[in-house]
């Protein structure tokens, strides 16, 4: 995963404030749901779910357990692989929600469209993911090099480190998201001056977690050609701050049809 669960939490905190203490860039506020559907489990993002509707039923999924947290009464957490088909009638849930997790499963355009069958008529599918291409676009060399592994790396058990592009595609193909809207972010992982406090810090913490994943696979994957130098080369170049590596993370949300 590209985050441990303290990165999750400072992500899940870099996004709240670029939301405005919005659970996302959707426009949810006449929203009255029942039941919602978080996957891949951030505490932050179910908590900021069942205060932002406290009259809904919450329910988080993840294959790794809930760590220690104290979470609202209208949370519940289920153990369950997203690799997999998940136990619960289709049209169950009025918002269905995944965020930085697609790109991380295996054959995750799949797990999206199955994550869709489950939203009501009239509910909503929220999908935000990221493109780790967008790194190999425009990093330097040492940030292109290691992004081009870790797609690679990833593709080769299954998992498409490029996703988010594809995401609105995805979802517009399946025939009952009349209306997808998607929005494009681009955050500068060494931040320009003239970028929001709320985009700086969006940046901040992915270039965390991009250096925290690069190390994991440089000691665990060394055999794909991804050493423990290339992650240092890495954190060295976005220390120094002087490319322009720019990491692309896409927003979609649509409303089935009735």
């Amino acid at each position: 995963m590209l985050n441990s669960r303290g990165r999750l939490d400072e992500t899940h905190e870099a996004f709240s404030q670029y939301f405005d203490g919005q659970l996302c860039l959707a426009p949810l506020a006449e929203e009255l749901p029942r039941k919602i559907l978080e996957l891949g489990l951030t505490p932050g993002r179910a908590i900021q779910s069942a205060m932002q509707f406290p009259d809904a039923q919450v329910l988080a999924v993840d294959a790794a357990p809930l760590p220690d947290r104290i979470i609202p009464a209208n949370v519940h957490f289920e153990l369950l692989d997203l690799c997999a088909e998940l136990p619960f009638e289709p049209g169950t849930f009025d918002i269905v929600h995944a965020r930085l997790v697609m790109t991380h499963v295996i054959n995750g355009e799949d797990a999206l469209k199955r994550a869709a069958l489950l939203v009501k008529p009239g509910g909503l599918l929220l999908v935000e993911d990221l493109d780790l291409g967008s790194l190999v676009e425009t990093g330097g060399p040492a940030v292109r090099r290691l992004a081009s592994n870790i797609i690679q790396s990833w593709s080769a058990r299954g998992a498409d480190a490029e996703l988010g592009r594809k995401i609105e595609a995805a979802i517009s193909s399946l025939g009952y998201f009349p209306h997808v809207q998607a929005c494009r972010i681009d955050i500068p992982l060494a931040g320009n001056s003239s970028d929001s406090e709320a985009k700086k810090k969006l940046g901040t913490a992915f270039k965390k977690s991009l250096v925290q994943a690069s190390e994991h696979v440089g000691r665990c994957v060394v055999a794909q050609h991804i050493t423990e130098d290339m992650a240092r080369e890495q954190r060295e170049e976005l220390d120094q701050g002087n490319w322009g590596a720019v990491l692309d993370v896409y927003f979609c949300w649509a409303r089935r049809a009735l």
